[in-house]
């Protein structure tokens, strides 16, 4: 249950599971709160006992797309397959279904929404980007996202890099002293406006 007297933040991480994401798991078991992964279907299996870990954790295991294209330059049909393959080994590896995204690069169109609202999936980007795949600097992500952080963001990084992994380390024990609710991006949104709709696009 979310305290509307406590700021709430949304923590996700784009790109995995890989070999760093168990050192996110293991501060957030330490320190408490949940965050989500958008996870491409392709690393799935290899990385199943992270993925199952999260999951028991209360953390949110969310489609990202197979093999992260630009689904804007695909077909209808190719679209679809990213999302449903991956989406199913999701199932399949915690016995939850996925009933969001986040589009690759955050790009799409007309076509992508469309397959979305067939489908019965939300689209879900973010609100603080750290650009933590450009800096790979530790420091410079710790203190950018601190310094633009708000209630109610939902910010974006990735679990593929070890510089993100340890300004985790030092970010999630912060704002848990602080008082910082950290949430999935579902209970987040259902916070904000009660209800997730399918075909729609969500940056808080």
């Amino acid at each position: 249950m979310i305290d509307p007297n406590r700021p709430v933040v949304a923590l996700t991480f784009d790109d995995g599971p890989s070999i760093h994401t168990s050192r996110i798991l293991d501060i957030l078991q330490l320190h408490g709160g949940r965050v989500s992964f958008f996870v491409k279907g392709n690393r799935v299996e290899e990385h199943k006992s992270k993925i199952l870990r999260a999951s028991n954790m209360g953390c949110e295991i969310i489609c990202h797309a197979w093999d992260h294209p630009d689904l804007t330059t695909l077909s209808k049909r190719a679209i679809k397959k990213q999302l449903y393959d991956t989406i199913a080994a999701i199932a399949k590896a915690t016995g939850k279904v996925s009933l969001m995204f986040r589009p690759p690069y955050g790009y799409i169109d007309e076509k992508v929404t469309k397959v979305a609202l067939k489908l019965g999936l939300a689209m879900v980007n973010w609100s603080v980007d750290p650009r933590d795949w450009e800096s790979l600097d530790t420091e410079a992500v710790h203190s950018y996202i601190v310094r633009e952080i708000k209630d109610g963001d939902i910010v974006l990084c990735h679990d593929i890099y070890e510089t993100t992994a340890r300004a985790m380390c030092r970010l999630i024990p912060e704002l848990i002293a602080e008082r910082c609710q950290l949430v999935t991006v579902s209970e987040l949104l259902r916070y904000k406006y009660g209800t997730i709709e399918p075909g729609r696009l969500y940056e808080c």
